[in-house]
């Protein structure tokens, strides 16, 4: 099982987290301002997570950010201010995201299950809020057509889906005359995933491979 420790110092939003994840499959452990790291074995055969509040002091801060980085622990930021979540990501070289409150648990819950993802496992979420592919662990920025696109190919995963189906369900588009569209947002996407993950289905349309 996966350890979660997690530095939340605001009562209220650590009760919230706690309800989110209970039932998810992590050991969560609730840490003070004043706690570090338990001594553990050098070699631990499950991910370690870490879940910070960005909003403490930095001189709380930066010890457990140092701590983290020489562990090769996974990161997840906490802030109220989404115009932090790129200085945060540059503070940490290790793996981490940034999740913005108000919590919202499918976001948490994919942040956190991306950031645990096995490298080359096909594995990929989309956070539509925030238009941003997840993928194995990979941050890929999208536009919110993209991201439309997207989701509507992650539907049927492995299973081709017509240009037809694509515009109504990622444009909205009834006519049939605008399958020119559909093709150019493909490439743009193929560009940002990479070309493997979108196969051209002959007489069709397009197949998302991830299995």
């Amino acid at each position: 099982m996966t350890r979660l420790y997690i530095w939340e110092p605001n009562e209220q939003v650590a009760r919230k987290l706690e309800d989110l994840l209970q039932k998810e499959a992590y050991e969560l452990c609730f840490m003070k301002e004043t706690d570090g790291f338990p001594e553990t074995p050098e070699t631990e055969d499950e991910p370690q997570l870490v879940l910070m509040d960005a909003r403490m002091r930095w001189s709380v801060c930066r010890p457990l950010l140092e701590q983290c980085q020489k562990r090769g622990y996974m990161l997840l930021f906490i802030t109220a201010d989404k115009n932090m979540s790129e200085h945060l990501r540059a503070l940490y070289a290790g793996r981490c995201d940034v999740v913005t409150l108000p919590l919202n648990a499918r976001v948490l819950k994919t942040k956190l299950a991306a950031l645990t993802a096995t490298p080359g496992t096909g594995e990929l979420q989309v956070d539509e809020q925030e238009r941003v592919a997840l993928l194995d662990g990979r941050r890929v920025e999208l536009t919110a057509q993209e991201t439309a696109l997207l989701i509507a190919l992650l539907e049927k995963p492995d299973t081709p889906v017509s240009r037809e189906q694509l515009l109504r369900k990622a444009w909205g588009y009834q006519s049939m005359g605008e399958t020119r569209t559909v093709d150019v947002h493909v490439q743009r996407l193929r560009k940002k995933l990479g070309g493997e993950y979108i196969e051209t289905v002959y007489k069709c349309g397009y197949r998302l491979k991830l299995a």
